[in-house]
């Protein structure tokens, strides 16, 4: 297909989106734009600014979706671009490149532990329009090899932002119903893992595609009268005991008030099952609208995920990182090195210098206490739980049975990588722009 031809292409999937044409989403208008443009990832969303809320949010690009789940329930906080975005009028653009100088990067937490892991660096964005609190943002992230959005690239994207504007106006979005999941919905159904959110009383607002599989598959979890429910009765009691203690709470500066609730291995007893497939614990986290820009609708609600043995599999780098004490771009080279991959292969993947991973390497042995190699993958692999997207709490892990005897339930902040939370008023919802 010829340029000329693509980009019509790309126009007319934006204006069919922009009217709500059947089978046209703003994700696959913006995925044409991607395409075109060469970038990591393309967004659009809707905020109301004077409550700090994200009222709709459709975005294209390379970024898994655990992504705008870490986004939505940390990284949003500590996001250095929307602050210099916001202030300024509709129509200006503002480039990461022009502000954000390899100093800045290689110092900032947001960069890297969020942006940089998840593939992306240069970023720019624009208000396309701002009506009351409400204002709709169109940003564009490439990565580190593509360089910043400029010359010809810019000029092809700020005419590409000039139809979504005019397109966007066709049918302008309205905030999710305050009991529902929030836009974060479509990203939580692309999870591998069993993701619920749940009320006070672990009563199911929500449940991604694996959940529903999960709890139809008759073993130890399934729906009680519309409640999340454990077969086995002290594994019952004490997820319900720890779901009533972080229903609310805000946890610390920069993550959730979390808990991690191993179950006991009779909970499958009678139960069919592999034991392979066997559920081993779950994470619950605490999430509060005014701290999660509303993305998982505007009550509070509690995210669980279900730990699922499921044979080996890549351990997630938040885990990796919270366990060690690492940067999250350390604990991705650990799980690297956990995979078989050497050196110059890590620095050939991230577009880092060989200089650059082995300065990163010296420094993670330190942290894990190692001097070898091999002994980085014997730590990782044996880690005793793997989640996507979700961070183990601070301190010890809490057997069912102390729970059930009603003694005090440790409640530990989500543990994150390294760096100190910035003081910043200024939030980029989105998970990868």
């Amino acid at each position: 297909m010829e340029q000329g031809s693509e980009l019509d292409e790309v126009v007319a999937r934006l204006y069919e989106a922009g009217a709500g044409l059947a089978g046209v989403s703003w994700a696959q208008a913006l995925a044409g734009m991607l395409r075109v443009l060469q970038a990591h990832a393309v967004l659009l969303l809707t905020m109301d600014v004077s409550r700090s809320a994200l009222l709709f949010h459709a975005e294209a690009g390379d970024a898994p979706p655990e992504a705008l789940l870490d986004y939505t329930r940390s990284y949003h906080l500590i996001d250095p671009r929307l602050a210099r975005l916001l202030p300024m009028a509709a129509g200006r653009w503002a480039h990461c490149h022009e502000v954000f100088d390899d100093d800045f990067v290689a110092a900032d937490p947001f960069y890297q532990e969020f942006l940089l892991p998840y593939g992306g660096r240069w970023s720019s964005g624009i208000k396309l329009m701002e009506e009351g609190d409400v204002a709709v943002i169109f940003a564009v992230t490439r990565r580190l090899d593509q360089g910043p959005l400029v010359g010809d690239a810019f000029v092809l994207c700020e005419r590409l932002a000039w139809h979504v504007t005019k397109a966007y106006r066709l049918n302008q979005l309205r905030a999710p119903p305050d009991d529902g999941p929030g836009v974060v919905s479509a990203a939580l159904h692309q999870l591998s893992v069993p993701v619920f959110l749940l009320d006070g009383e672990c009563h199911i607002r929500f449940s991604n595609r694996s959940a529903g599989s999960l709890m139809s598959s008759g073993g130890a979890l399934y729906a009680l009268d519309g409640r999340l429910a454990l077969r086995h009765p002290d594994n019952d009691r004490a997820f319900r005991a720890v779901a009533k203690s972080l229903f609310g709470k805000a946890g610390d500066d920069r993550f959730p008030a979390s808990a991690y609730l191993p179950l006991a291995v009779s909970g499958h007893e009678g139960v069919a099952q592999p034991e392979r497939s066997r559920v081993l614990g779950m994470m619950l986290s605490s999430l509060l609208p005014e701290r999660t820009i509303g993305a998982f609708g505007g009550n509070p609600a509690l995210l669980a995920v279900a730990h699922e043995q499921r044979g080996l599999s890549e351990p997630d780098p938040a885990v990796v990182a919270s366990a060690f004490g690492l940067t999250r771009a350390e604990a991705r080279i650990a799980i690297a090195f956990a995979l078989g991959l050497s050196v110059e292969q890590i620095a050939e993947r991230r577009c880092k210098a060989v200089s650059t991973i082995r300065s990163q390497v010296k420094s993670m042995l330190a942290k894990m206490g190692c001097t070898r190699q091999s002994e980085v993958v014997s730590r990782v692999l044996s880690l005793p739980f793997i989640f996507l997207g979700m961070r183990c709490s601070r301190g010890e892990a809490l057997g069912p049975s102390r729970l059930a005897r009603g003694a005090g339930i440790h409640i530990g902040a989500v543990a994150g990588c390294q760096g100190t939370a910035a003081k910043r008023a200024g939030r980029w919802p989105g998970g990868s722009a």
